[in-house]
């Protein structure tokens, strides 16, 4: 039994220590995102993998890379958690897809 409570207790530290690098990986992201150096997809897939955020954000990888590649198709509600994940405001992600969206050209602009 005392070799099982050890497995266990190295688990529980291999789980916290992935916990806590998450935890940096976000603060990270968040950093960026507020510095306004956050332009692609890409940039934050350097920061924190399209698996990891796809688990995060609740979503399946396959729906996840459906909606990079045609941005237009996140909900507010999926950015919403996006923006409370890494800890700012929804302001931030909305304007990030939105550029996403415009960079893909999916949507006309109006100009007036």
């Amino acid at each position: 039994m005392a070799k099982s409570s050890r497995i266990t207790h190295s688990d529980k530290e291999r789980q916290l220590a992935r916990e806590s690098k998450m935890k940096y990986k976000f603060n990270s992201l968040r950093n960026e995102f507020e510095g306004g150096k956050i332009s692609s997809f890409d940039q934050v897939f350097a920061i924190v993998s399209e698996t990891r955020l796809a688990t995060e954000l609740n979503i399946s990888f396959y729906t996840f890379r459906k909606k990079i590649n045609d941005p237009g198709e996140f909900t507010i509600s999926e950015m919403q958690k996006f923006a409370t994940l890494i800890g700012i405001q929804y302001d931030i992600i909305h304007a990030f897809i939105m550029e996403r969206i415009r960079a893909k050209g999916k949507v006309k602009l109006f100009r007036g």
